[in-house]
């Protein structure tokens, strides 16, 4: 009975998905691990007590909110059900015979959950996490993933199921309102602080002490500002921003800073961006994100030197499907053992900084269903590209 009850609650969640004009569940974080667990235990135990036909089965697959899987113990998939396209968004022949889904599908940042928890299944008989795997435009879709070692037929092999939520993690935040207050009121003290600093450089014009002080004030503001920054919400969502007017505002914003440090600025943007690609989402955070990047690119030129931007559109079936930009400069670079955690809030190897730039800017590309990734070689320069899902319907000559 429990079963049946079961598998009726993950039918409904079903056509509760297909109503869903974004194709994505709004399901709590605990919500979708129980139901991405609740659907591989139910499929094992449908098939142990082979109470349905081979094409039974596949009917119930595909009325399924979500993906089935099996693989062996090498990692290798030899079965995945057909709905994957439609609800992750790429062909189950891709994965099929294959490692692709645990080598190539998973975003970069959740690779060590992954395996830690792959690490987990040889004492635990099932694990549950939520990850982002990549669709086949390279844009994040996440999910929740269920995965079991069971002893079938065909001998020891793992089987698992993906659920695609409608949740973004990184967007998680605390209330903004509480944030709000909360800058508001430190505020007050700061004013408050800057008074007397101001009172005490007249007193003593040449204390360092004083100018000390009215540094670190000053500094404790912009940290502040930062923060409130950092957890911003879009407040102007719009569902066409003309990414060419985005990259324009970006660049004016930070071009007085490029030359004042003698850094050329060179921008590669293709043409048919202008007037033709959008984006859908707040165009304030949109440009914030660029701008965190390429104030990233200039700190690590220091002074001198050149810092590119690139971007351009990518179409399936001459569709723009997705906005691919890039920031290049042939900077340090960043070390290996450090590429882990760059976004992480306030991590910073540079001196003065508060380590929210990067952090930022990835979690406002998060925000807009886009990806952020970086490459970088010590000492030749880094590569930040951001991904955004573009919403233009004109078709443009890229093939």
């Amino acid at each position: 009975m429990m079963a049946t009850i079961n598998l009726g609650y993950l039918v409904g969640k079903k056509e509760e998905l297909l109503a869903s004009p974004s194709r994505k569940l709004s399901l709590h974080s605990s919500q979708a691990e129980r139901l991405a667990e609740l659907t591989s235990v139910e499929i094992t135990a449908a098939r142990a007590r082979d109470s349905v036909s081979i094409e039974g089965e596949q009917r119930l697959l595909e009325s399924l909110p979500c993906v089935i899987y099996e693989c062996d113990l090498s990692m290798e998939l030899n079965f995945v059900s057909e709905n994957i396209i439609e609800l992750i968004g790429f062909e189950a022949k891709e994965l099929v015979g294959n490692r692709s889904l645990w080598e190539k599908r998973i975003v970069d940042q959740d690779l060590a959950l992954v395996q830690r928890k792959l690490d987990e299944l040889k004492t635990l008989k099932s694990v549950s996490m939520i990850h982002r795997l990549l669709d086949r435009r390279g844009l994040p879709v996440w999910v929740s993933h269920g995965l079991q070692q069971v002893t079938s037929g065909k001998g020891e092999l793992f089987r698992g199921c993906l659920l695609g939520i409608g949740d973004d993690m990184r967007a998680q935040r605390v209330e903004h309102g509480t944030v709000e207050r909360f800058v508001h009121k430190i505020g007050n003290h700061f004013q408050l602080l800057n008074l007397v600093v101001s009172s005490l450089r007249r007193v003593l014009p040449k204390s360092r002490e004083a100018d000390v002080l009215h540094e670190t004030v000053e500094k404790t503001i912009e940290l502040t500002r930062s923060f409130s920054e950092y957890n911003c919400v879009p407040g102007c969502w719009l569902a066409s921003v003309d990414m060419f007017e985005v990259l324009q505002a970006a660049v004016r914003r930070h071009k007085p800073a490029f030359l004042a440090k003698g850094t050329i600025l060179k921008e590669r943007i293709d043409p048919s961006i202008n007037g033709q690609v959008s984006v859908s989402g707040d165009p304030f955070l949109l440009e914030l994100a660029i701008g965190h990047v390429l104030q990233n690119a200039l700190e690590a030129k220091g002074d001198g030197g050149e810092v590119t931007l690139h971007a351009r559109p990518e179409s399936e079936t001459g569709v723009v499907s997705v906005v691919k930009i890039s920031v290049i400069d042939s900077g340090c670079g960043i070390e290996e053992k450090e590429l882990g955690q760059i976004f992480s809030p306030f991590f910073t190897t540079k001196e003065g900084h508060d380590g929210l730039g990067l952090s930022m800017a990835c979690r406002f590309v998060e925000m807009h269903s886009g990806l952020l990734r970086v490459k970088s070689v010590e000492g030749e320069g880094t590569e930040v590209e951001i991904a955004l899902p573009a919403v233009a319907v004109k078709r443009t000559p890229l093939e």
